[in-house]
């Protein structure tokens, strides 16, 4: 065996081929901070040695003979790509330097729609939102909405710890023409032939006016510097003053004016002259997938203009169906790009969930929603963190599968971009995912696109693709292979569906004409699609079915029962809010129980048309526009809440309205519905000539009026929930079982919290007397030191925290009580006018507060009640007397020293006075004395 086995070893080539160079960046993208990365022992770069991406991102400056052929230099440095997500390719100079002026090409773009990105959130994760502008502006507009202050790039001198990020702002007046433009938008038209026609020769005016400005401005317009800020060159726009204009933008992301974004602008400023990398026409695997004779997936394999101001954004995600994508910036401020290694691809969506945990839950592909933002500083805590790189005008950004990338604006830009894709993306296509919940999500059923390119090579050979891995399917009908699914709004996307070649066809498949270019031109197209192209497959625009419109039969209420409809008398036609509220309705009809129960209407029997009598119902024309104007609270469509005749809550001045049938079925909701009584009320003809005025009042009162008749109107109660006494009483109900409980679950001597009228106490629970719904707790002690009780309703009781100062009653147990006031003997003055002696003595009587805060004390003299004097002869009662201020604080009081020379005034030995601001009560105010001695 050895011997059979020694020669095949002899014999054999050599162990390894020796490693082919894959090739070489010309440098790695990273922060200014970090050390350029090292070769291998080798003296070159492997990418299968940096996994992750960790030299940073690959940049590339191909020669013209490597440049020239796009699919073939993609091969060359997809190895690198499939590792860092994105590369920058540096063209050559020689390419650059062919590339024709472009402003021909801008004289005919069109901006539509742009965007306003509206950011929210904090803590280094935000959502972004974009709003539509409804309108189109032209490249001059664009250049002067971005010049405003709120929306410039900072300059040079701007940034940094220095100016603090402040852009100087000098104020602006609006020019004259936008002035007349909103004045005569903000004018009332009036419809006649004669208004008509000068508003059309006005608006053919403005629109001239408006091209002569654009042609000018375009003959002066200098794009690549006429972006910059003021004080700014092209050349200062270094690694370094990129980062800081980067941290300054996540400092400030969400504050201020929201940006503008002129994104997914159907176009290119590519020319035919422009042979290779040519974006509006890349050879690609998916150029040679796609029928020859389709118009195009807007975005995917047509290219898309992209207007860019300082701030706007592209948030996180990856392309549809995972395809590559490429961008050129044709002129401006450069893009900061962030991405994701493929290796880090998993945990960042594990984080991005983390983060977005709804958004997540709720689609598996929210990420291609293009609404999330997430800081650098912000991933790396969570081991995501994202290489970054800038790129400069004129130079390329290619992406690749699952590759996560995101990035903002350094300013006014226009770039372009279109995805394609390579031969390796075939297998990743087919297990690629797309948002279910998006309305324009992109999806390719690569099989079948393979199944149909291989018909047609049979008819014709021009070109093949690899074969599949699964067997033709033998289903008869064609699969659609490429569809974009929009709902009935269209949005940036068309629905297009591709459909493969079958018997639905309008041609067959070699009668198919080659792939064909637009017409040679140097003027760029704005049209929304391409020139149709010849060819056999068709192209099926498909709308989702129009949402019907609900129709309610009752023109008062919601309710589609049949029963009990009535035919309206007088329709009210002329009224532009009940025809609104009832749905212009083709048939006036409306129930009988609606009827009764609205004030302004009622049932009667009438003659009918057709000669026998039959119920109408009358008074729908006489009901207020402010009752058409209710919108019913129960319903939950707007459509449905606008319409009919509402009738309000009864309770006092409540706001809250209900359709009648949705009162009678709102007993779930909490509504109260209750009819009281039917009464019979007179239908009475007023003559307003008859109304007289109360000339000292100015109301008007009648005088009577003509009765047409007697009607029957059934009176009801109609409660919202808010006022419903048995919703009221069930909460109250739950509320009181639930402190109940919650008493029960204490132990003895707890401290609870009551609230009554004094404030708020804490005191030391006794019991629980379930029998009368009350507690029964320890409230103070008495002069003897005994325990004074006191009996709570549980409403009383306050569970969980509470607002407000507490007063603690365990605060008061643990003091010994105060000792009683003693009655002590003063020296009072004289009654008497003529003298100046003094009565032999007086009481101060003292008596404390319930509370514990002292009374005022009064000073009565030692007299009856009622003695004779020479003021009061008849033995009137006397007031009494206070000779010196008195005042009390705390738990006592105590009096002034009198200034007139009597002895003075005693009490026993008070707490000190409050301090100044403290809160004074009635019984602390000093009271003076004048003539009679009544306080004032």
């Amino acid at each position: 065996m050895s011997s059979t086995s020694t020669p095949s070893l002899t014999t054999s080539p050599s162990r390894s081929p020796s490693p082919s160079i894959p090739v070489q960046p010309d440098h790695f993208y990273r922060s200014t901070e970090d050390p350029a990365p090292t070769p291998n022992a080798q003296g070159w770069f492997d990418p299968d040695d940096d996994l992750l991406a960790t030299r940073g991102i690959p940049v590339f400056k191909p020669t013209m003979d490597e440049f020239r052929n796009f699919e073939e230099y993609m091969n060359r440095v997809e190895c690198w790509g499939s590792k860092s997500g994105i590369v920058k390719i540096i063209p050559p100079k020689e390419w650059t330097d062919a590339l024709p002026p472009m402003k021909e090409q801008l004289n005919g773009v069109k901006i539509k729609t742009p965007i306003e990105q509206q950011i929210h959130g904090t803590g280094g994760h935000f959502r972004q939102e974009n709003m539509e502008k409804r309108k189109y502006m032209s490249v001059r507009e664009w250049v002067e909405h971005c010049a405003k202050d709120e929306y410039r790039a900072p300059g040079v001198s701007e940034v940094g710890l220095r100016s603090g990020g402040k852009i100087r702002t000098t104020k602006t007046r609006r020019s004259r023409s936008e002035t007349g433009d909103a004045l005569d938008d903000a004018g009332t038209p009036q419809y006649n032939a004669q208004t008509d026609a000068k508003k059309r020769q006005s608006r053919e005016a403005n629109q001239a006016a408006k091209n002569k400005r654009d042609a000018e401005f375009l003959e002066t317009f200098q794009p690549h510097i006429d972006w910059l800020p003021p004080g700014t060159i092209p050349e200062d726009y270094t690694p370094k003053f990129c980062e800081d204009l980067a941290r300054q933008f996540w400092r400030n992301c969400g504050i201020g004016k929201p940006p503008w974004y002129g994104a997914d602008s159907q176009g290119s400023l590519f020319t035919d002259e422009t042979e290779s990398w040519n974006v509006a026409h890349l050879d690609s695997a998916l150029s040679r997938l796609l029928p020859a004779s389709d118009q195009g997936l807007p975005g995917v394999n047509t290219p898309y203009l992209y207007w860019g101001m300082w701030r706007a954004t592209f948030a996180w995600h990856v392309e549809d169906m995972d395809l590559f994508s490429i961008n050129y910036i044709h002129f401006g401020a450069p893009k900061f790009w962030y991405a994701i290694p493929q290796g880090r691809a998993s945990p960042f969506e594990q984080s991005m969930k983390g983060l977005f945990p709804t958004d997540g839950k709720r689609c598996s592909q929210f990420l291609r929603h293009k609404q999330f933002l997430v800081s650098p500083s912000k991933l790396a805590k969570d081991s995501c963190a994202p290489n970054h790189c800038v790129q400069q005008p004129g130079e390329f950004m290619i992406t690749y599968p699952r590759g996560y990338h995101a990035g903002f604006n350094l300013g006014l830009n226009c770039a372009e971009s279109v995805n394609f894709a390579l031969d390796s993306w075939i297998a990743v296509g087919r297990t690629a995912k797309a948002c279910e919940c998006v309305s324009d999500s992109v999806r390719i059923d690569v099989d079948q696109l393979i199944r149909d390119r291989q018909a047609e090579a049979q008819a014709q050979t021009e070109w093949t693709v690899p074969s599949p891995s699964k067997p033709p399917s033998s289903r008869k009908t064609s699969v659609p292979a490429v569809s974009v699914i929009i709902p009935a709004r269209p949005k940036k996307r068309l629905h297009a569906e591709v459909a493969g070649p079958s018997s639905t066809a309008t041609t067959s498949a070699p009668s198919r004409a080659k792939k064909a270019r637009p017409s040679s031109s140097k003027i760029a197209s704005s049209s929304k699609l391409p020139p149709k192209g010849a060819g056999g497959s068709k192209l099926t625009i498909k709308l989702g079915p129009r949402p019907e419109v609900e129709h309610y039969p009752c023109c008062l209420c919601v309710s589609s029962e049949q029963e009990g409809l009535l035919p309206v008398l007088y329709p009210p036609y002329t009224r532009k809010e009940a025809m609104e509220a009832a749905g212009h309705p083709t048939q006036w009809l409306a129930h009988r129980g609606c009827a009764d129960v609205i004030p302004e209407t009622w049932v009667d029997e009438m003659d009918l048309p057709d000669g026998r009598k039959g119920e109408v119902v009358c008074g729908v024309e006489w009901i207020v526009k402010d009752r058409w104007n209710l919108k019913c609270t129960a319903c939950t469509k707007t459509r449905a809440k606008a319409h009919g005749a509402p009738i309000q809550c009864t309770k006092g001045k409540c706001l809250k309205a209900f359709h009648v049938s949705c009162a009678k079925a709102g007993q779930e909701l909490g509504i109260l519905y209750r009819v009281l009584h039917v009464s019979e009320n007179e239908v009475v003809l007023k003559d307003p000539r008859e109304m007289h005025v109360d000339p000292l009042h100015g109301q008007g009162y009648d005088t009577g009026g003509t009765v047409l008749k007697i009607i029957k109107k059934t009176e009801v109660e109609i409660l919202c929930t808010q006022h419903n006494p048995d919703v009221a009483a069930a909460k109250k109900a739950s509320k009181l079982d639930k402190i109940r409980k919650d008493l029960l679950a204490l132990p003895p001597s707890s401290l609870i919290r009551i609230r009554i009228s004094a404030g708020l106490f804490e005191v030391s629970l006794l019991r629980v007397i379930e029998e009368r719904g009350s507690v029964e707790v320890v409230w103070d002690r008495d002069a003897a030191g005994n325990t004074v009780k006191r009996e709570f309703k549980w409403g009383s009781v306050l569970m969980g925290n509470a607002d407000g100062a507490v007063i603690r009653k365990t605060d008061v147990q643990q003091h010994a009580p105060l000792p009683a006031p003693t009655s002590l003997t003063l020296s009072v003055p004289s009654q008497s006018q003529a003298s100046t002696s003094q009565s032999p003595s007086s009481t101060i009587v003292g008596t404390p507060h319930p509370s514990g805060m002292p009374a005022p004390s009064m000073h009565s003299p030692s007299q009856s009640l009622s003695s004779a004097s020479p003021n009061t002869p008849y033995g009137i009662p006397s007031y009494p007397t206070a000779p010196h201020p008195v005042q009390s604080f705390g738990g006592g009081w105590y009096a002034h020293t009198p200034t007139h020379g009597g002895p003075p005034v005693y009490g026993y030995n008070p707490p000190p006075p409050p301090p100044l601001g403290a809160t004074a009560y009635p019984w602390q105010h000093t009271y003076q004395t004048y003539g009679g001695g009544v306080p004032r």
